[in-house]
């Protein structure tokens, strides 16, 4: 039986798939593992990456007004705490790890001025 010369290569899925695709399924695959082990969970977390940095995925996960879960999440995950005092009095307390299987992870939650929470 002879084939056809217009029949359509069918490519690998790895090789299908474009840059930013491949990214969103990397931090998706890492948001599945973290969520499934993960001593404290987030209230809510985000996935991007952007059409012009399609390379860059990173998590972003957000802990409504829990610094305790946000510290326990840190340590969980290896990050870098860092805190800024805003114009509000709040805080703006931020946990990351640049690269976690390629993928940027940030833990994020705001705290009221001179919270006990946020000094411990």
């Amino acid at each position: 039986m002879a084939t056809s010369s217009q029949t359509p290569t069918v490519l690998p899925l790895s090789e299908a798939l474009s840059p930013q695709r491949k990214s969103y399924m990397a931090a998706l695959s890492l948001a599945e593992t973290i969520m499934s082990e993960a001593l404290a969970l987030p209230s809510s977390f985000d996935v991007n990456v952007h059409p012009w940095t399609p390379n860059s995925p990173e998590l972003r996960f957000y802990f409504h007004h829990d610094v305790p879960g946000l510290r326990q999440f840190r340590d969980d995950q290896m990050l870098t705490e860092s805190m800024t005092e805003r114009e509000d009095g709040s805080v703006y307390i931020e946990a990351v790890r640049d690269d976690v299987n390629g993928v940027r992870v940030v833990a994020w939650t705001l705290s009221d001025a001179k919270s006990s929470a946020v000094a411990a």
